[in-house]
């Protein structure tokens, strides 16, 4: 008869390890989690300011940012000027 499992290996071999779990191994892999979390949302983010609407839109707050903070400087009047 054939193979009873789809896994090329018996049962001892499938085990990662005969040792017991420390405390360091626990930190490593929670840490590793955590890391590939991260790259992931990195990732993501990346993605997302590549698409050509949300540059657009980033450019858009931009730009009407600098219109306010000009015209805001253009209202500002020099009191010391207008005294003298």
């Amino acid at each position: 008869m054939g193979q009873l499992c789809c896994f090329p290996f018996s049962r001892d071999e499938g085990k990662i390890s005969k040792k017991p779990i420390g405390i360091r191994d626990l930190i490593n892999e929670a840490l590793h989690r955590e890391t590939m979390g991260l790259k992931s949302k990195v990732k993501q983010i990346k993605e997302l300011l590549l698409k050509p609407e949300t540059q657009a839109k980033i450019r858009r707050e931009l730009f009407e940012e600098r219109l306010i903070n000009n015209n805001n400087s253009a209202n500002d009047v020099d009191v010391s000027t207008t005294l003298t």
